[in-house]
């Protein structure tokens, strides 16, 4: 479970996520890009009222002035002061956005306020979904679209674990059971919504330059606990690349498409 220490650590500023994101820009296979594959599950529409939780360094609305409706509300909000900051310079021309630090669990807005709610790659941060996709409800309008993407339960994660393994037995790194994926993120949603649609995004990484791994491993709040181990997956995984021309790694990823229930 991500505690508020955690989460003030890794994202004050972009940098650890900026490092995390870059590897997959660079490596990813699904030469699409994913958000590109996202903006054609979004069904945004003139006048509609918008609010992002978790919206991060916003790299997703970047250069897609032309794709957003006009007459649009956007509220791009994040648990981090830090991202709120980067997020209201970036976007500081579009007089269409706002920016708010934000709790998923406590959203300061009215019954049926927006008519999509985003939350991609972040409820497996929170640490009780049902009171967070409670809130979501409660502020999106009847048949209102909730959109969260989110990572599966297989993926780089166990292959990064058990590379680790080799050189620690008894490790936990990158073993954590997340609360929120593409295995149970049906059941879950299906709690609160009328209707949810699961799209996968088919992609991995093939990585050409080994310390553009170990960069990402360094982005990580794992990389605390096995530091003393860089070298040694260095080695590991640079004969990997040697032998085979690149790291293979496979990924899970994909989206939940959720309708909110009509009263």
């Amino acid at each position: 479970m991500k505690t508020k220490k955690y989460l003030n650590q890794q994202y004050s500023d972009d940098k650890n996520l900026s490092a995390r994101m870059n590897l997959h820009a660079k490596y990813s296979t699904n030469k699409q890009g994913f958000h590109a594959w996202l903006w054609e599950h979004y069904n945004f529409f003139d006048g509609c009222r918008i609010l992002e939780l978790g919206c991060g360094n916003g790299a997703q609305w970047e250069d897609k002035s032309t794709l957003i409706p006009n007459k649009y509300e956007f509220v791009l909000s994040d648990y981090s002061q830090g991202m709120i900051d980067i997020v209201r310079e970036k976007f500081a021309g579009n007089s269409g956005f706002s920016f708010q630090q934000i709790d998923i669990m406590d959203i300061p807005f009215a019954e049926n306020s927006f008519d999509i709610v985003i939350a991609n790659h972040m409820l497996y941060h929170v640490p009780d979904i049902p009171k967070a996709l409670s809130e979501v409800t409660r502020v999106l309008k009847p048949n209102g679209k909730f959109y969260s993407s989110t990572i599966g339960s297989g993926g780089m994660m166990p292959y990064l674990h058990n590379a680790i393994k080799r050189y620690d037995a008894d490790t936990t790194a990158f073993s954590q059971q997340f609360s929120f994926t593409l295995q149970n993120g049906s059941e879950i949603l299906s709690e609160y919504f009328s209707d949810v649609c699961k799209f996968e995004y088919e992609d991995s990484l093939s990585i050409t330059d080994t310390q553009d791994l170990i960069d990402w491993i360094k982005s990580t709040q794992t990389a605390n606990n096995i530091e003393h181990l860089l070298d040694d997956l260095f080695v590991h995984f640079e004969e990997i690349r040697l032998i085979e021309g690149a790291i293979n790694i496979p990924k899970e990823v994909g989206l939940f498409v959720s309708t909110n229930a009509t009263p």
